[in-house]
């Protein structure tokens, strides 16, 4: 049986190691041409401590990659402890794609008809499988930013709703060597370059800010449930019919709120490696462990829909508390619930100049 991985990212790599474990053999394909400096699609390479246990099943340490902790975060003035960090995610990608057979190429559709299993780790593209029942993607602008401070504060690090004029936030994420991630994830009628230079006005009497490179991408926060089909069966010419497969950020593995996808990818692509070959219960165990990301995404299309009349209802606010719980967020509720009914400057003041 031949097996191909299109995508050597987090989800294709780590999943290559996984099935190469079990003594399956597969060829991995990625050209790793993203327009980029850092050679990676735009991230804020931000993850959570549950990171840990999955590169530690390949023999992998998170330690080796961690740029900077951040213990406290700022939430639109909130300041919280957490467990996320920054890591070097070219390294993790280069690390994780070390060892296995890489063709540095994208598999074209012709020569994608020869395998027998095709697993779709291409992100965004979906190169393979059918279009999403649903899709919804979250443009993004980031700057690496060298950052200068003008006396004895540090920038720290946050996350910005009432940044954006529209549904979406701002986050920096400091890298190490006075080095930043910050950028800007929103869905709406606004200029992020505009947003950017606003953030970097307001920041401006403490720091410099000196971007270093620029980068934009789309990102995919439609959840499992509105992305199927997770597979599908391709018929093919004198052929048993081919089987493809998503995973990762190609079937939504991504937390509609945050942008989060790292830790999530992993966990998909564990989960497409315990149930292998038997695509209905892979289907069925990754709709149930992210069903939270479907209650998310509607979150978002009622707020997209009715936000700027209602506003955010009660389970929307305890959805956003969730999520922040989820990733380890040490966020007092009653405030938490508090602030998180201005999510944004568009549902804050509807009437705000883009």
């Amino acid at each position: 049986m031949k097996i191909a991985i299109a995508g050597a990212g987090i989800a294709g790599g780590y999943l290559a190691h996984l099935l190469d474990h079990q003594g399956l053999s597969m060829d991995v394909y990625d050209a790793m041409d993203h327009d980029t400096r850092c050679r990676c699609r735009s991230c804020g390479w931000g993850v959570s401590a549950g990171t840990e246990k999955y590169l530690a099943a390949i023999g992998l340490d998170l330690n080796e990659y961690l740029l900077e902790p951040m213990s406290s975060m700022n939430f639109d003035g909130l300041v919280a402890g957490t467990p996320l960090i920054t890591v070097d995610k070219p390294r993790l990608i280069r690390d994780l794609t070390k060892n296995i057979s890489l063709k540095r190429q994208n598999l074209g559709q012709a020569d994608a008809q020869d395998y027998d299993i095709l697993v779709d780790a291409t992100g965004i593209k979906r190169a393979f499988l059918p279009p999403c029942r649903s899709d919804l993607t979250l443009p993004t602008l980031q700057q690496r930013v060298a950052v200068e401070s003008n006396g004895d504060r540090r920038l720290e690090a946050g996350v910005y709703g009432n940044q954006v004029p529209g549904l979406g936030y701002v986050w920096v994420f400091p890298l190490g060597r006075n080095q930043y991630h910050i950028g800007i994830g929103g869905i709406g009628h606004f200029r992020p370059e505009s947003v950017m230079d606003r953030f970097y006005h307001g920041v401006s009497g403490n720091f410099t800010c000196s971007p270093v490179c620029t980068c934009r991408g789309d990102i995919r926060v439609a959840s499992p449930y509105y992305s199927v089909p997770l597979y599908h069966s391709k018929p093919r010419h004198s052929k048993p019919p081919q089987l493809i497969v998503g995973v990762g950020e190609s079937i939504g593995t991504v937390a509609p709120f945050t942008g989060e996808g790292i830790v999530y990818s992993l966990e998909c692509a564990t989960i497409l490696a315990e149930s292998w070959a038997d695509p209905e219960r892979y289907s069925r165990m990754v709709l149930a462990r992210f069903a939270w990301m479907r209650k998310e995404r509607e979150t978002l299309d009622y707020l997209l829909v009715q936000g700027r009349k209602n506003g955010p209802r009660l389970r929307d606010r305890w959805r956003f508390f969730r999520n922040a719980r989820r990733s380890g967020i040490e966020l007092p509720l009653l405030e938490a619930f508090r602030r998180m009914g201005s999510l944004t400057q568009w549902l804050d003041n509807p009437e705000a100049d883009p």
